[in-house]
Parts: C-alpha cells; structure tokens; sequence
C-alpha cells in the first residue's frame, strides 16, 4: 500500500505556514496546521497523534487538499434549524431597529430582547423568545448599549471645583497621620 502523502505543489509549506497565522475559522485553522505537519512529519499517524484526531480524518483532509487544492478543506456549514424570519425579514427588523422606537409607536426608548420580541410578534406574527432575539440582534450586527443618567441639574464647573477641593482635603488628611 502507497504511503499518503501531500502531492500538491500549490500552495507550498511556507504559505500554508501563513495561511495558519491569519486563519480566523478554528476548523480550517486546524486543517491548514495538518497540513503543515503532513509537510514536516510526512506521517498521518504522527500528524494525527500530535494533533489529538483520529489517522483516517487526517488522511481525509490531506485526500481532499491533493484532489481539490484548499477550497476542499473548508468545512461544510453545519446543519441545523433554519430560522424563522426569512432573509427579507431581517433585513425589515433592522432597518426597524435603526429607527427610534417612539417613531414606530412604543413607549419604550432602547431596542432590547424583550422589546425585538414584542415587535416580531406584532410585525411579522412569529414568536420569539427574548434570548433567541438577543442572538437576532448581535448577528445583525448590534450590540447592547443602555444610556448613562444625566443629572439635568448638574453643574460641570461645580464638579470640578468639588474634585479638586476633595484632593486637597485628603492630601492635608494624609499628612497629618
């Protein structure tokens, strides 16, 4: 039986080395760096207990890079089940969180899961739960901000004359112990 072994030229140990560095994806991270090793060691046994994986999934990946280059090694998207707003959906949600909530009629002023949630259910008629909405929110790209009281009475000056009295307050105090 042939020994398996990295029969591509393209791309060669260096610029796998690279591709390793800059990977963000864990999964292809950890396929560029056995092929890496494949490289070095020559060995899918040694690759396999190196990295802690079974000897036949190494084999698979360095299979699938000497037939299809890199493009065969990015892990297929994971199953799982499809979401209940459609694309056209979310792209509506969004463009409703961008708006302040007071313009499309609630009495409340930050978008907030349980808020999404309510919106969802009137706009769209499709229940979500309030966590399953905070998820909705970060993949749109949003983050949770709540708004800083001001105190409409507060004086900036004054704030800043009492800061530097209390400083000469405490370095008189700590002298004289």
């Amino acid at each position: 039986m042939k020994k398996l072994s990295i029969t591509r030229k393209t791309p060669d140990h260096d610029e796998l080395v690279e591709l390793y560095k800059v990977e963000k994806n864990y999964r292809l991270k950890e396929r560029y760096h056995a092929l890496v090793l494949m490289h070095e060691l020559k060995s899918c046994y040694k690759v396999a207990k190196i990295m802690k994986r079974s000897d036949v999934t190494i084999q698979s990946w360095v299979k699938s890079f000497n037939t299809g280059g890199l493009p065969m090694l990015a892990p297929k998207v994971s199953p799982g089940r499809p979401s209940r707003l459609s694309v056209e959906q979310k792209e509506e949600l969004k463009k409703d969180v961008l708006t302040h909530p007071r313009e499309l009629g609630y009495d409340f002023s930050n978008w907030e899961g349980k808020h999404v949630s309510k919106h969802v259910k009137n706009k769209f008629g499709i229940l979500l739960k309030v966590r399953q909405c905070q998820y909705l929110l970060q993949d749109l790209g949003f983050t949770l901000q709540r708004p800083r009281y001001a105190f409409p009475k507060a004086s900036c000056d004054d704030q800043e004359r009492f800061v530097q009295e209390f400083k000469k307050s405490s370095t008189i105090s700590t002298q004289t112990i």
